[in-house]
């Protein structure tokens, strides 16, 4: 009898460590991926109220932490008390899976007032990544801030400011004119004195040729 319960020990000790194998990056994976096809299947849009995606987006988190924190030794000692941290590196590695997708149910100014929130670490690290366009150059002009003129697949003009050397840049030339790119930029509010508030202005941080 103390021989089987010995064995039955062993085989449970067994079981438990087996069940924690994942790394942690494996658990904050998958927990990426399940809250990336979580989020998809509310179908979000950016004219959804910012309470309504901040609500689904943290019953997806939770619900994925619940389902694989026991996968993985270092997630299966924290609790609810670390979800904000646990949120945080779970947003990081969605980047890599589905981070277009879940930037398009935000709308530009809800992306810019997490880029300026220093508590909002996911967005803020990668929002300047994830705002591009694929447009025609159409002009350029070296003024007391220079700027190009491009047009996008829908014929509708867009101006992109340069206030920095950025990758990309030495294709900004008349040769160039009529040819496509995809522009990165960010998304900035300046004051114009003309409109007498503050205007959102794009500003250019990457271009490549397609």
């Amino acid at each position: 009898m103390k021989k089987i319960t010995i064995l039955c020990f062993g085989l449970l000790l067994t079981l438990s460590v087996n069940a924690q194998k994942m790394s942690k990056q494996e658990a904050l994976d998958l927990m990426a991926d399940d809250t990336c096809k979580c989020v998809a299947d509310k179908e979000l849009t950016a004219s959804d109220s910012m309470e309504e995606k901040e609500m689904a987006l943290g019953i997806c988190l939770l619900t994925s932490f619940n389902k694989h924190k026991s996968k993985s030794k270092y997630f299966s000692k924290k609790t609810l008390d670390d979800i904000e941290m646990i949120g945080e590196e779970v947003g990081m590695a969605m980047v890599s899976i589905c981070a277009e997708d879940f930037l398009s149910i935000f709308s530009s100014d809800e992306l810019l007032d997490a880029a300026n929130d220093e508590g909002d670490a996911v967005i803020s690290d990668i929002v300047d990544e994830m705002l591009s366009i694929k447009v025609e150059l159409t002009g350029m002009s070296n003024d007391v801030i220079s700027y190009v003129t491009t047009k996008d697949d829908f014929e509708k003009n867009h101006t992109f400011l340069i206030t920095d050397e950025f990758e990309g840049y030495e294709l900004l030339k008349k040769s160039n004119f009529e040819k496509s790119f995809v522009i990165t930029y960010k998304e900035v509010k300046w004051f114009d004195l003309s409109e007498k508030q503050y205007i959102t202005k794009k500003i250019i941080t990457k271009l490549e040729a397609i």
